[in-house]
């Protein structure tokens, strides 16, 4: 993959009736932390989030709370009354962890549909300044080196602001 891409950019560069090209680099993830739509967002899905984490941490005490009064009663008690404790116990625990994977699930949905609208707002910005500017390439992965002059991150995270509500 790597070679056909150096044989495209070689042929592009080396070309008789070649033109200068206009290349640019973004590094789509610098990109996307870095905007304010995203900080938001992200803000607001950590607020949204935190009374069913906290819910959820208060259980976690509790049956650690259980656990250690039926560990601490399990000579004063009585069998069948212990086994009861036990199965409560457990059954305290498979909620606890039926409820977090459905709140870490949840959670992790609204992530990537967030991650999704912003790449798209990157690419459709990405590509109007394409057009502005007239670049011929923008690169985002796989790229050992770029220098200064080639990196456009800053260049499409303004765009991006300055198009934001």
């Amino acid at each position: 993959m790597r070679v056909l891409v150096i044989f495209f950019l070689s042929t592009l560069f080396t070309s008789v009736n070649a033109q200068n090209t206009k290349i640019g680099f973004i590094d789509p993830e610098e990109v996307v932390v870095n905007l304010t739509q995203y900080k938001q967002s992200v803000d607001l899905i950590s607020r949204e989030f935190e009374p069913k984490k906290q819910a959820l941490l208060d259980l976690f005490n509790h049956i650690e709370l259980l656990r250690k009064n039926i560990e601490s009663n399990k000579k004063a008690s009585k069998t069948k009354s212990l086994e009861i404790e036990i199965s409560k116990l457990a059954d305290l625990e498979k909620s606890f962890e039926r409820e977090t994977e459905l709140w870490q699930t949840t959670m992790n949905n609204k992530k990537i549909n967030l991650l999704n609208k912003i790449k798209k707002v990157v690419n459709i910005a990405l590509k109007e300044f394409a057009i502005e500017e007239g670049y011929d390439l923008i690169l985002y992965t796989d790229v050992a080196y770029v220098s200064d002059g080639v990196d456009i991150t800053q260049k499409i995270i303004n765009k991006i602001e300055k198009q934001s509500p």
